[in-house]
């Protein structure tokens, strides 16, 4: 294991226990940011994460020591195979933002932009979606919002096996880390979004495409400029702020030829658009409920050729 200042991140997958995941940070040897992930029980959980944060390794992993609950093991005994693993090397930390990628090329793929918790608005779109015959729906990110609908959308989209990343929104209210008063989410809704990717990785046509929601992912720790898609990412949050910056187009040309993706889509600025730029498509998502009212994208891909189109909902 390092020795430095750096906070590392680490995400385990158990074995024989509810929860399926146990993410946590370690700083300096002191267990930062425990939190078990997709099951058991909350409230145990939570007593365990919040008496173990701050503690350093070795007194943590006594405190662990022959806790047997269900199988032979229990959710401590599987964190206390988390942080051996770590202590041993053989558990390497996990990058600061989730990459997804879509098995199958696609011809036809639906849209969705910010959603605010809007599980009515979520399901006229998707109406709307498969008159069009689309192959699948990604929704960008901002999926909740202050509505007391977040849990029926979050629901929508597990039930109609709807591809979602991240969004900012929902990164801090899966933190709880939100502000506001936005209502309190049920720990199976918080873990759903906390194991949302953060970036999908697509193929469309003859293309290769990316989608993000937008800068926040910069700001995760221990963001790399060498992980994947962190240039495409780079350029368009920094160097033409989300492509409204038309002046520094003939750097952002230059550097296309380096990108691993051809089509970029995003959606932090809440605004339905698409430039072309030495051979790359950048695509904004606007909201999915704008001031003209109801929207979605329609992208479109046969070889190298692409096609977008706003569709407006009447």
């Amino acid at each position: 294991m390092k020795s430095n200042n750096e906070t590392l991140r680490y995400i385990y997958h158990t074995q024989g226990v509810c929860p399926p995941e146990i993410h946590f940070r370690i700083q300096e040897g002191v267990l930062k940011e425990l939190r078990f992930v997709g099951g058991g029980c909350p409230g145990n959980a939570q007593l365990v994460s919040r008496f173990l944060q701050g503690k350093p390794l070795n007194e943590v992993l006594e405190l662990l020591k022959e806790i047997d609950c269900r199988n032979g093991t229990s959710c401590p005994d599987q964190l206390a195979k988390a942080l051996m693993a770590v202590k041993e090397g053989t558990l390497d930390p996990a990058r600061s933002f989730q990459v997804y990628t879509d098995p199958l090329s696609r011809n036809r793929v639906g849209l969705i932009g910010d959603l605010g918790g809007r599980s009515d608005i979520l399901e006229s779109l998707i109406r709307k979606m498969r008159k069009k015959e689309v192959d699948i729906i990604y929704c960008l990110g901002n999926l909740t919002g202050n509505s007391l609908n977040n849990k029926d959308l979050l629901g929508l989209l597990r039930k109609e096996g709807i591809l979602a990343i991240q969004g900012e929104q929902d990164w801090r209210y899966a933190k709880e880390d939100e502000g506001g008063d936005l209502p309190p989410l049920e720990q199976r809704e918080s873990d759903y979004l906390i194991r949302l990717p953060q970036v999908l990785s697509f193929r469309i046509g003859g293309k290769r495409g990316i989608a993000f929601f937008g800068e926040y992912i910069q700001n995760l720790s221990g963001f790399s400029d060498f992980e994947p898609f962190a240039l495409e990412m780079n350029m368009v949050c920094g160097l033409t702020h989300f492509l409204q910056d038309e002046r520094v187009f003939p750097a952002l040309e230059a550097m296309v030829p380096q990108f691993e993706a051809q089509i970029i889509l995003f959606s932090q600025i809440k605004k339905w658009n698409h430039w072309q730029a030495g051979g790359a498509d950048f695509i904004s998502v606007g909201p999915a409920l704008g001031d003209d009212g109801l929207a979605w994208g329609l992208l479109e891909g046969s070889g190298e050729e692409i096609d977008f189109r706003i569709m407006k909902v009447g």
